[in-house]
């Protein structure tokens, strides 16, 4: 496909990012997200219930990173703690669209951290047929509902 979805997914700012990716994992892969408010989300972007696990709840990082910033090391434990300092949180899952440092990627192996690259979230977009979503958040769509992660 000739569409540049990265360049697409790094004109959105940071908050209308977070959106987009709860809006993909749940309209497309049947979560229940939500996304927290930025000045009070304790390192939770976004909370995910994957379907039919209601106790198993995911903290999602996202990440709007321009290569060739990529996530490191230092990050993955500091959101792999977000398992330990939330009750409800079982998993966490850090989204960029750049990449990790191969000390990241070892770290997450480690820590049981999933990791989604920026080629890894343009082939989730491909695959669910997430464009419409993408070009609502183009467009300038918002969505409406933000939590507190506390």
């Amino acid at each position: 496909m000739s569409r540049d979805v990265l360049n697409d997914l790094l004109s959105l700012d940071p908050e209308r990012f977070e959106e987009f990716i709860a809006d993909v994992w749940q309209e497309r892969q049947g979560w229940i997200t939500a996304v927290t408010k930025s000045s009070d989300d304790h390192g939770v972007d976004v909370i995910g219930q994957p379907p039919g696990r209601p106790y198993q709840k995911t903290a999602v990082q996202c990440k709007r990173y321009s290569p060739p910033l990529t996530v490191g090391r230092p990050e993955i434990q500091q959101y792999n703690s977000l398992k330990y300092s939330h009750d409800d949180i079982v998993g966490v899952t850090i989204v960029t669209t750049s990449s990790f440092s191969s000390r990241a990627i070892d770290e997450a192996e480690r820590l049981d951290v999933k990791c989604i690259d920026g080629s890894d979230l343009v082939e989730i977009i491909e695959r669910q047929d997430a464009y419409e979503i993408l070009d609502r958040y183009l467009s300038g769509w918002r969505r409406t509902e933000v939590v507190d992660a506390g």
